[in-house]
């Protein structure tokens, strides 16, 4: 509890920012093969979503902030690519099987790692990598 006193803060909650130009492309790709909720915030006046999120929990959940929040903070702009969330899930397998059943490829296989847990990574529609462990 000192180093905590010292510090003076603790993290809450977790939101990796996610460039996309098609937000709402972006927003669909979550929804369909991740299984995620999407709420897009703010678009410009053409239409075009300027912020929104992508999580895991329905909306109701979310909106009670009973649990952190676990997905991404999305923004317009040019996706850079590259691996952006070491995310822990329970049932990984079941991740797995829910990206391969919608017909997303991109996903390696479930590996069991040295340090005893499992492994795998998605590369999103944009070009992003998410490392998924378990």
């Amino acid at each position: 509890m000192s180093r905590f006193s010292e510090k003076g803060y603790f993290v809450k909650e977790n939101a990796p920012i996610y460039l996309t130009t098609d937000m709402d492309r972006t927003a669909k790709w979550f929804e369909d093969i991740m299984g995620w909720y999407s709420n897009i915030v703010e678009r410009d006046g053409e239409g075009r979503g300027q912020y929104g999120v992508v999580f895991d929990t329905p909306p109701e959940i979310e909106a009670t902030h009973l649990a952190p929040f676990t997905g991404f903070q999305m923004f317009q702009g040019e996706p850079a690519g590259g691996e952006i969330s070491f995310m822990q899930v329970d049932g990984i397998d079941g991740l797995y099987e829910r990206v391969t059943g919608s017909g997303w490829n991109d996903i390696t296989p479930v590996e069991a790692q040295p340090w005893g847990g499992k492994l795998c990574r998605v590369t999103t529609i944009d070009g992003y990598v998410i490392r998924i462990f378990e």
